[in-house]
């Protein structure tokens, strides 16, 4: 059994004592108060967000199936009690799935034809993360596309693209990213395009498609080095 230690005891006791004695004690029901033990425990950070459904299984004694119910149930219930920004929640999701590792691993689950066609594979355990992140390319205009199950979401660059500029994590300034682009020494056509142009005749419009074309072929070659590049120019907040 892997330990849990609260980081803060004392607002854990309290806010469990004050949500059950709000509505008269013994109103809430057995699934009630395990779904605000848990979100609790979450809030707390004794459980990570990001913390896989297995690892918190281990911690709990329970299945990752009954973790993962726990997770989606728990939001449903108790959202409330862990308050978040959507832009400050995505910013949190994306930095957490588009790690090296979660799109290395991700890369074993999308199919070739998919990756050639310029789609990602990513992996939510997180049920609310992964809601909240399929709602973010829904109001892009997009469409979640799921790899072997719905765990694993296949999206495409020019969606993260339109992600990022959507929640302002984009600096869509055509001399930045053209400066930015000229490090990457690509090959590309849009680019090698981009780049003789004259700075003051710059649209944001021609460093949107050299973007998506390197964004593209990056995915197809599978070179991580240059993905993980350009997703960072994407979005700023990822880790180095």
């Amino acid at each position: 059994m892997l330990p849990i230690e609260l980081k803060d005891p004392a607002a854990f006791g309290n806010e469990f004592l004050r949500l059950t004695l709000l509505q008269g004690f013994q109103s809430l029901t057995k699934r009630d108060l395990e779904l605000l033990i848990f979100v609790l425990l979450e809030r707390d950070g004794a459980i990570d967000r990001a913390e896989s459904n297995f690892i918190v299984a281990g911690k709990l004694r329970v299945t990752p199936a009954k973790v993962k119910a726990l997770r989606r149930d728990g939001y449903a219930r108790w959202r409330a009690l862990v308050p978040e920004e959507r832009e400050a929640a995505l910013q949190r999701i994306v930095a957490t799935v588009l790690t090296e590792a979660n799109l290395r691993a991700g890369a074993k689950h999308v199919s070739e034809r998919s990756r050639k066609d310029g789609f990602l594979a990513v992996r939510i355990e997180h049920p609310d993360d992964q809601q909240q992140f399929e709602q973010a390319i829904l109001d892009v205009g997009a469409l979640p596309v799921y790899e072997r199950n719905r765990e694993v979401v296949a999206v495409r660059f020019d969606t993260l693209l339109a992600i990022a500029e959507r929640w302002g994590f984009l600096q869509t300034d055509p001399a930045h990213i053209r400066g930015e682009l000229k490090k990457l020494a690509p090959t590309s056509e849009e680019v090698a395009e981009l780049l003789k142009k004259d700075v003051g005749k710059l649209r944001w419009q021609d460093a949107r498609n050299a973007l998506n074309s390197l964004g593209a072929e990056a995915i197809a070659s599978t070179a991580e080095g240059g993905l993980k590049a350009l997703l960072k120019l994407v979005f700023p907040f990822l880790p180095g």
